[in-house]
């Protein structure tokens, strides 16, 4: 059984966060993965449902879920994170959900090329945005008129191969909480880009204003014409130490630090450790798999010989060479909250380090097999990829 469930933010409509101290493997338990709703989730989808793309297409067209389900599909490996993930360690806080750690899970994805439904249709030379509306609908404070969920891409990141109408998550179909029958899956895009209960697909010929591009889920951008408000888009470079937790107790010895770190749509290229609150740093080891799109698992074995208190970071660094802030951006409000967050920790004499590590190549051999055949694997059981906690 499932030592944990999500660990529930908001119970109304529900926002819960992966237990990613208890995950132990590269892909995330479909139970485990973390929930964003901004509204409740949809009633049950009506017998005569259609996808309807419309628009700046020469054709209005419709398919229903057996005619999507005879397209070509294409399965993606995807880590997704919530914009706000990580809120509650802003200082002074800021407004909107208060997520910790958690609002972050990697997941196969398997569904239809966006694409392959447009170019059907018939994209017309003046689009510019392709918005995915959802089934959800309900209102804001600033807001009251109900309105459905809806978020815009540009053309070119709804024509890439990769993203997807996804139906399928870890080889299951997809469930109510996340987004069944059908959701969008834009990969290296923060979470509110992969609109869930799909119901219309509309090619505009200009950018998209409503409410969560324009509104909410905005940053402030400098530029060559000064600071200007654009949607939240891309994932920014991030790591995450997941052991030992903030304020753990631990020995003398050696200890070992382990983590995640992803690029949204790049791979990590490296992740550095410093033990002494960013004076020096020191690389830690890659593990495992390492992709656009995907997180990478990480460790860090630390010699400690002196006991006392220690701050803990972690930063990782892209392959295009971005490198995880120190800070947060001011500029980036509640979103996109990836600078580097000291976990403190207390090294005491009296304790000895008893970690049974994990065997990187089982490890490595192990992932690179659920990668290549996951059917072989339960999604919904622990999988023992790491000794103790694990991730």
């Amino acid at each position: 059984m499932m030592a944990e469930q999500r660990r529930v933010v908001t119970a109304t409509p529900e926002n819960s966060e992966t237990p990613l101290a208890s995950v132990r493997s590269w892909v995330t338990p479909t139970p485990w993965f973390f929930v964003r709703n901004h509204f409740e989730v949809p009633s049950p989808i009506p017998a005569d449902w259609r996808l309807r793309v419309e628009g700046c297409v020469d054709h209005v067209a419709e398919w229903t879920l057996d005619e999507l389900a005879a397209l070509p599909e294409r399965t993606v490996f995807c880590t997704l994170e919530c914009a706000g993930n990580g809120r509650s360690f802003l200082q002074p806080c800021v407004p909107g959900v208060q997520w910790g750690a958690g609002a972050i899970g990697h997941a196969e994805w398997t569904g239809i090329p966006v694409r392959h439904l447009l170019e059907k249709a018939g994209v017309q030379a003046s689009a510019v945005d392709v918005v995915f509306w959802g089934a959800d609908r309900g209102s804001e404070a600033d807001h009251l008129e109900p309105m459905a969920f809806a978020r815009a891409l540009p053309l070119a990141k709804a024509m890439d191969a990769d993203t997807l109408l996804a139906t399928r998550m870890n080889g299951e179909i997809l469930d109510a909480s996340h987004g069944y029958p059908i959701r969008l899956l834009a990969p290296g895009w923060y979470g509110v880009a992969s609109v869930k209960w799909l119901t219309r697909i509309e090619v505009i010929d200009r950018s998209f204003q409503g409410y969560y591009q324009s509104k909410k889920y905005v940053i402030q951008r400098r530029t060559s014409r000064g600071v200007e408000t654009v949607p939240v888009g891309s994932m920014a470079v991030k790591s995450e130490i997941l052991r030992p937790a903030s304020d753990a107790v631990l020995g003398v010895g050696t200890n070992r630090l382990f983590g995640v770190a992803w690029g949204g749509e790049e791979a990590v290229a490296r992740v550095e450790i410093s033990t002494d609150n960013g004076k020096n740093w020191n690389d830690a080891e890659l593990m495992g798999l390492r992709a656009p799109y995907s997180w990478t698992l990480w460790e860090y074995l630390w010699e400690v010989a002196v006991p006392g208190s220690y701050s803990l970071l972690a930063r990782a660094v892209s392959t295009s060479g971005r490198v995880q802030p120190s800070e947060h951006d001011p500029l980036l409000g509640g979103y996109m909250i990836h600078f580097s967050r000291p976990i403190p920790v207390r090294v005491e004499s009296a304790r000895r380090t008893q970690e049974t590590w994990a065997d990187a190549d089982t490890l490595l051999y192990d992932m690179n097999s659920f990668a290549e055949e996951n059917t072989r694997f339960p999604l919904d059981v622990e999988m023992q990829f790491a000794g103790g906690e694990g991730i």
